[in-house]
């Protein structure tokens, strides 16, 4: 009981299979991970076993074969679609691989797009979009589209997306592994600023992504098609 009392993220004995020509692939298997409030936990483990599969399913992307994970109290799978749909626009932010940028659209409005989305009021978030851009660096970019903008630029109009309606949780799925050395350190440094004080679950392939976390979460393949639950040591230990 206090462990859902203090953690923001909880996931219970969670399963998820695939089927693929009436076979089943198990991909994930009896996973348990709690997340406190503001906690920032990262994920690694070798190619194929199940590291964007979970942050989905955290991020009510995807189902459960079985299991539970509740966020907030709310247990998302007994949540309708419109609430889990209202859930990810209010609660939780993304930050993916490749941004997904809108080409015919500047950086603020691409930005922008987050909290039109929820409101429809444009005038709300326009001030608020060119101040986290600028946070983030690209202060003097905001008219730019994204055909005008190095890769490290575009990720970051990303991350000013998914910090647009402030999320208490957020979910970044390789979000810098695309980017050269140069490029990786600034994104890095934006996500580190914008961090603070949120809950965070991030997939990590390289050390800066690793130094950042409160703890370290690894997920192991122990027999051919069977991936085994989270362990989750201190950072520092």
């Amino acid at each position: 009981v206090e462990g859902v009392q203090m953690s923001l993220v909880l996931i219970q004995d969670l399963y998820k299979s695939y089927y693929l020509g009436g076979k089943e692939l198990p991909v994930i298997k009896g996973l348990n991970l709690e997340i406190e409030r503001g906690e920032t936990v990262a994920v690694i483990g070798p190619s194929g076993v199940g590291k964007s599969t979970l942050l989905h399913l955290v991020g009510a992307l995807d189902y459960p074969t079985r299991g539970q994970i509740t966020i907030g109290g709310a247990k998302l799978w007994e949540l309708s679609e419109d609430e889990l749909a209202r859930l990810r626009a209010s609660q939780i932010g993304f930050v993916f691989q490749f941004h997904h940028l809108l080409p015919e659209f500047t950086a603020v409005e691409n930005v922008l797009l987050a909290g039109l989305i929820r409101s429809g009021k444009e005038n709300d978030h326009r001030a608020k979009a060119a101040d986290i851009l600028s946070r983030v660096g690209l202060g003097e970019r905001l008219d730019h589209r994204p055909g005008e903008l190095s890769g490290g630029e575009q990720q970051r109009i990303a991350i000013a997306r998914a910090f647009l309606k402030d999320p208490r949780i957020l979910i970044l799925d390789e979000a810098t592994s695309a980017l050269d050395a140069i490029s990786e350190g600034k994104v890095q440094e934006a996500l580190n600023t914008l961090m603070k004080g949120r809950t965070t679950l991030v997939i990590a392939h390289r050390l800066a992504a690793v130094l950042v976390a409160d703890r370290i979460a690894v997920m192991a393949i122990t027999c051919p098609g069977v991936r085994c639950r989270l362990s989750c040591p201190r950072g520092n230990s």
